[in-house]
């Protein structure tokens, strides 16, 4: 019998803490765990509520993160979306409940980072062309651009 490994990142166990603490609101209509636009769907009289999910394990400063497609789906669903902070200490659980107004306090943007994937097993065959999404150097340099331009003060 494999023995299973408890992964201490893991958010589940802040989702579903979170969606329970929704529950014994008895707010909602509905809740649902979700992927997109955030990790937690409630309904509300036909309106649709978003929580974005933040666990951490840390005990004084909380370094996370908020991808731009949370940021769009806050600012399309103002009064609706909320980025949750969880704590978990002791076995039980802390939530701290912030609007995007309030979260955007919190955040800083750095530089852009991009991403690749490399078929390790197919190292010889080399992409012939790039397509739409491709990195070339005119996207690094008006990356750089924006950047420059989002952070001045």
């Amino acid at each position: 019998m494999k023995e299973e490994k408890l992964n201490l990142k893991s958010d589940v166990p802040a989702k579903d803490a979170f969606l329970r603490l929704l529950e014994s609101r008895n707010y909602y209509d509905s809740i649902k765990k979700t992927s997109s636009p955030a990790d937690i769907t409630a309904i509300k009289g036909g309106t649709k509520h978003y929580f974005e999910i933040k666990f951490t394990r840390q005990k004084e400063t909380y370094f996370g993160a908020a991808t731009l497609t949370e940021w769009v789906a806050a600012i399309k669903n103002p009064g609706c979306f909320w980025f949750v902070v969880a704590l978990e200490k002791d076995n039980k659980w802390k939530f701290i409940e912030f609007t995007p107004k309030e979260f955007m306090t919190y955040q800083t943007i750095p530089p852009f980072k991009t991403y690749f994937n490399i078929p390790l097993n197919k190292m010889k065959e080399r992409p012939k062309k790039l397509d739409s999404n491709s990195l070339d150097k005119n996207k690094i340099l008006r990356m750089q651009r924006l950047h420059k331009e989002l952070t001045k003060k």
